[in-house]
């Protein structure tokens, strides 16, 4: 596949030095690929989309969109020549234009190339209203055709699903991967939430305190995570206790790593059981250690005893 943006050796300090937002990161974004970034606040993800942006220069390093390097020791172009486009975590939607005068606002395209990207988008009935006359959902839609008219190479989304409602993200989530699917738009996403990246992504990159951790698909970081952080990081984790273990080598593991029966050779007392709606979740006293997992069955009871077996395929272990 052809990179759309290379990143090498981008390297970031704040306060004077005594603050690392970005620590030697190195990545490369493919053609048509939605990267997300992921990371807790303060991790350094989103200035490394303002210094991708050209709105925040690195200390070192060197910064490639397309064919042209926008950033090195002897270049730095203005965020309007890197052929960019960005998505606001509010969207930055002028009050006083409509809805076509908003996505037309500083473009050179024509009547007739607004109209149609508006059309794509399903906005084209919008197109005399004004901001707070629309829904948020129609809002994403508008902000993402202004952000798409003028054919970038990059579209760089800056949390644009953080300030929503629960039952509004999962709507604005779905929208929002199938129009830049539908335009084979090259991303980045940025993000705290691993709902959002694991939704979105074609690769995730996992960021923390300027570090780059982790990059892969979302399954590959799930079940195979490089570290103790990236595993806890995207979900639950078991500790397995040291009969599980092999050598001086901790082993951990998924919650749906623990298999629940009947005939299981392990005996475990069940501790706790919470209630997800679709499944539960189910705390283990095993021996002196604590152990969870998943069960769909809405028989079992609190102090019961109950078989259990570790899916070997599903174990991880770190040095």
């Amino acid at each position: 596949m052809k990179p759309i943006v290379s990143i090498e050796h981008l390297h970031k300090r704040f306060c004077k030095g005594s603050v690392c937002v970005a620590n030697e990161i190195s990545f490369t974004i493919n053609e048509g690929e939605i990267f997300s970034v992921l990371g807790r606040s303060g991790s350094g993800k989103t200035t490394l989309l303002r210094m991708i942006s050209g709105l925040e220069n690195p200390d070192s390093g060197t910064i490639c969109i397309g064919n042209t390097v926008v950033y090195d020791a002897k270049t730095n172009l203005p965020p309007n020549q890197r052929e960019i486009a960005i998505v606001f975590q509010n969207y930055a939607l002028l009050p006083h234009l409509n809805i076509a005068q908003n996505i037309a606002f500083g473009s050179k395209a024509s009547s007739e190339e607004v109209l149609h990207v508006m059309q794509k988008t399903k906005i084209e009935t919008l197109s005399s209203k004004y901001p707070h006359e629309i829904s948020g959902g129609q809002q994403q839609r508008v902000a993402l055709a202004r952000a798409i008219l003028d054919k970038p190479k990059i579209l760089l989304l800056d949390e644009p699903l953080s300030n929503i409602d629960t039952e509004l993200r999962t709507i604005l989530r779905s929208e929002l991967k199938e129009m830049i699917k539908l335009f084979g738009i090259t991303a980045l996403f940025i993000t705290h939430d691993k709902e959002d990246a694991f939704y979105l992504s074609d690769r995730i990159a996992i960021m923390d305190g300027g570090d780059l951790l982790q990059i892969g698909t979302p399954k590959e970081i799930y079940n195979r995570p490089n570290s103790l952080y990236c595993a806890n990081f995207l979900g639950k984790i078991n500790i397995l206790p040291q009969r599980f273990s092999q050598g001086f080598q901790k082993r951990y593991c998924r919650l749906d790593a623990i298999v629940l029966g009947k005939g299981f050779s392990h005996q475990a007392r069940i501790q706790a059981i919470v209630f997800y709606g679709n499944f539960y979740e189910i705390t283990l006293a095993f021996e002196e250690e604590t152990l969870m997992a998943y069960s769909f069955d809405d028989s079992l009871s609190v102090g019961e005893m109950i078989g259990f077996e570790i899916d070997e395929k599903k174990v991880i272990a770190f040095d």
